[in-house]
């Protein structure tokens, strides 16, 4: 990964609406004992305390390998759904949600938004353009 891809992931992390792109199992506390437990060291604090800390002592690459990889290709999708949601974004369209039951794809995905008051699809989550343009093509 060179310089100007490291910058571009490290500014698109520092702005995502969510705590590392909404990956993590819950709230702050949650977050932080989910982070620990893999092996990260920081101090607490708010999220972008925490986050400039990450960058700092691992670096992009490695949150990238070691939490963001991880958790989108074994913990939250399937090959199967991930490929849905994949051709999806290339056509430019929102997935539907009985595509997401169908590919078992539940609230909240960090890829995209849900109005579970009344079950739709509102838009792409931050997370889905940086997977997709710079994240995968970056793995393989």
């Amino acid at each position: 990964m060179d310089e100007n891809q490291k910058h571009k992931l490290e500014r698109y992390l520092k702005n995502a609406t969510r705590f590392l792109w909404g990956l993590g199992p819950g709230n702050q506390k949650e977050n932080y004992r989910w982070l620990r437990q893999r092996g990260f060291e920081f101090n607490d604090g708010t999220y972008d305390h925490v986050t400039n800390q990450l960058l700092e002592n691992y670096g992009i690459e490695q949150i990238i390998k070691r939490i963001v990889i991880p958790r989108v290709k074994d913990e939250l999708y399937t090959h199967k759904a991930l490929d849905f949601l994949r051709e999806s974004w290339r056509a430019g369209s929102k997935p539907d949600m009985s595509f997401l039951n169908h590919f078992s794809i539940q609230p909240p995905t960090p890829f995209l938004e849900i109005n579970t008051q009344f079950n739709f699809v509102e838009r792409w989550g931050d997370l889905a353009g940086v997977w997709f343009e710079e994240i995968e093509p970056f793995i393989q």
